[in-house]
């Protein structure tokens, strides 16, 4: 199962730190993550 988080970036660079989810940048490591990349990361699925 795979999802986007796009909806989260900002500046999409990652400058701005606004679509940071966890350890993850969602502007340079996604913006479509895997369910095993981000099931144990709460931000998430805020």
């Amino acid at each position: 199962v795979y999802t986007t988080l796009e909806n989260r970036m900002k500046c999409g660079i990652g400058k701005c730190g606004r679509c940071n989810v966890g350890h993850l940048y969602v502007c340079k490591d996604g913006p479509v993550f895997s369910y095993a990349q981000i099931k144990d990361i709460p931000e998430a699925f805020a």
